[in-house]
């Protein structure tokens, strides 16, 4: 190819752009990156009228709209956003990546592949007494039972705690937001990475997308809800052989 694609990168809640820094440079020989900051997250202040998630859209449209032909990677929250952008009419993108995503996190009575919502319940409330307590727990279920993944992950203790609000909006969408009736109007090419053992979206998440999906490639990989820290080779090489060598 003589002209690298864009390729986007949306980080999860609790995190930040510097979670993706260790896979970086395989992703870099192929991709011209970028990355997007959640509000309130990182160096991006959260609003002062609050995380709203259609202003959060519309904002990241416009940051794709300069691009070219962008391909948008989104893991976990971050997934979820990117897949609600990619839902949109004259979304300005050519491909999809979901890294540990899920079009409804919260179970449903019609849903059982979800967080049970006693758990984001308790993350909430226990968010407002020990904000700094909560991520790390939430960072260890993560990469339960992924002795690659945890090696892998940058020390999050170093860095600034996300806004609580902001946190809070967060886990709002996680709890509210169902893409399910939407997705039939998503025709670009879909990358599906899902972890066997990832403990917050269950495997059958993502089987439900692929089969709801006709454009999709699903691959399942040993490891858990960080996929791109345990499996960064097999994670790369899936991005190149859906999105580059097709071409």
């Amino acid at each position: 190819m003589s002209e690298r694609r864009n390729l986007v990168l949306l980080h999860g809640w609790g995190m930040e752009r510097r979670v993706f820094a260790p896979w970086l440079p395989m992703l870099a020989e192929d991709f011209t990156v970028h990355t997007w900051e959640l509000p309130g997250h990182g160096a991006r202040p959260c609003p002062a009228e609050g995380w709203q998630w259609e202003t959060e859209l519309d904002l990241l449209q416009a940051h794709l709209s300069v691009l070219e032909r962008p391909i948008l990677l989104g893991w976990s929250l971050g997934g979820l956003v990117s897949l609600a952008l990619a839902l949109r009419p004259q979304a300005p993108l050519s491909g999809l990546v979901l890294l540990a995503g899920s079009p409804c996190f919260q179970q449903r009575v019609d849903w059982p592949a979800g967080i049970a919502p006693q758990l984001l319940d308790d993350f909430a409330a226990e968010l407002t007494q020990n904000a700094q307590g909560l991520r790390r727990r939430f960072f260890a279920l993560q990469v339960l039972g992924d002795p690659n993944a945890r090696g892998r992950m940058p020390q999050v203790d170093d860095w600034p705690l996300p806004d609580t609000a902001c946190l809070l909006a967060g886990l709002q969408f996680l709890q509210d937001i169902d893409l399910r009736p939407a997705l039939h109007a998503l025709d670009i090419p879909v990358l599906l990475l899902q972890g066997e053992g990832d403990r917050i979206v269950p495997s059958a998440a993502a089987e439900y997308l692929r089969r709801a999906l006709p454009t999709s490639v699903l691959r399942v990989l040993h490891c858990g809800h960080a996929p791109f820290l345990s499996q960064p080779v097999a994670c790369a090489q899936a991005l190149r052989e859906v999105f580059l060598h097709a071409q």
